[in-house]
């Protein structure tokens, strides 16, 4: 039964992406990128590099890792299926990085978002079954794999995560303004998992896009370095961006980690952080502000550990958490601002605990919601039966 279940699953793997490369590209990133963009862009998701050669062969190659077969259309069609399919999906049918990041997730309640695709999935086939499937079609691969682990098949369900919801970040790398380059991506990981009305929005070890912005190298007669680090938009399971900054309920946070300690996490980097290796707030800048450093030989240690928060209400693909997956919201709650913004019953629960998950409890998602630039549309399909069926593409922000 399982083996025609997989057979079922390929077929419609490759239906869906005949289909996929026949439509318009919904996600402006994917229609603004040129077609050594998008295949850069592609390598980068499932391989960690991007190869040389031409973009034929290269295209070919990954369509035979994915599906094991080359699909139809032009180039360009061909990239924008692929895109659309490992990273965007539709309302009924999620992405394939958002299905490997959940089966991540059930795992080892915790995704490694900054590493390649292929490598996560190799991991958590020899964890499972102690060995590898490499050679067989990474879709079935991540198929078979979502069946030992589920019951049902994975989905997606849009939530609105609410305005000043903050969340803690972890630097993966030690970062300092004599090796820090303009344009260096620095890889911070979310330490909790953010979770509304029972659905994952983002898993532990989901990535803060973060940028180097300026750096300014140490002078003559003491005149210090200083390096401008910027954050913007939280990675979660689903293609939204969730733009974030560090306003006052980040500091608030800050200020509480630091009375709390914070022990064996590095320094706690945020406001008034001059003090604590160097690091001091950037104003909001729009909707970015980051970290600021300055010296000749300060650094910001692997470790250390900063907050930001949500810039305002902003719907998001979910992962309904089957109930015998849910955490036990007696034992992990964290409150969360009401509509008045009021920030103090946060505060507090991060005060008594800061490493609690982030879970909000509230029904904030608006049915009424019009705004599809930023709110997958609402999702009231049961599950029928019709699992390899896909409807037109969802409105990406």
């Amino acid at each position: 039964m399982k083996a025609i279940k997989l057979l079922l699953i390929i077929i419609f793997v490759l239906t869906a992406s005949a289909c996929f490369a026949s439509e318009a590209v919904t996600d402006p990133d994917i229609n603004a990128g040129s077609s050594r963009q998008m295949m850069e862009q592609i390598e980068k998701l499932i391989y960690g590099f991007t190869s040389q050669g031409g973009l034929i062969d290269r295209l070919t190659k990954v369509e035979e890792d994915l599906f094991g077969r080359s699909l139809p259309g032009t180039i360009a069609e061909r990239h924008a299926a692929i895109l659309n399919f490992l990273d965007v999906g539709t309302d009924e049918q999620p992405s394939m990085m958002f299905k490997l990041g959940v089966a991540e997730w059930v795992v080892d309640k915790k995704i490694r978002a900054s590493e390649a695709a292929s490598k996560r999935l190799e991991d958590l086939e020899v964890n499972l079954t102690g060995a590898s499937r490499q050679g067989n079609p990474i879709v079935m691969r991540v198929e078979s794999l979502l069946a030992t682990l589920l019951m049902d098949p994975v989905t997606s369900q849009p939530v609105m995560i609410p305005a000043n919801t903050t969340m803690k970040f972890r630097f993966m790398d030690e970062l300092s303004p004599a090796k820090s380059q303009v344009g260096d991506y620095v890889r911070l990981e979310l330490t909790n998992d953010l979770i509304v009305n029972q659905c994952l929005v983002a898993p532990a070890g989901s990535l803060l896009i973060t940028e180097v912005r300026e750096v300014k190298r140490p002078r003559m007669f003491g005149i210090p370095g200083e390096v401008r680090l910027a954050f913007s938009e939280l990675k979660p399971l689903g293609p939204q961006r969730p733009p974030v900054f560090v306003g006052d309920a980040a500091q608030s946070a800050i200020r509480n980690a630091r009375k709390t300690g914070e022990r064996g996490e590095g320094a706690v980097i945020g406001a008034g952080a001059v003090s604590l290796a160097g690091a001091a707030l950037l104003g909001p800048v729009g909707l970015v502000s980051g970290v600021f450093i300055r010296g000749n030989s300060i650094k910001i240690p692997a470790g250390s550990v900063t907050f930001v928060q949500t810039s305002g209400d902003f719907g998001v693909s979910a992962y309904p958490i089957p109930e015998t997956l849910q955490v036990n919201t007696n034992n992990i709650t964290s409150s969360q601002p009401d509509t008045n913004n009021n920030t103090s019953d946060y505060s507090q629960a991060l005060q008594t605990d800061p490493n609690r998950d982030i879970i909000i409890k509230r029904n904030v998602f608006q049915n009424n919601y019009d705004t599809p630039a930023s709110s997958p549309a609402a999702n009231n399909n049961t599950n029928t039966g019709g699992d390899f069926e896909l409807p037109p593409e969802q409105s990406i922000n």
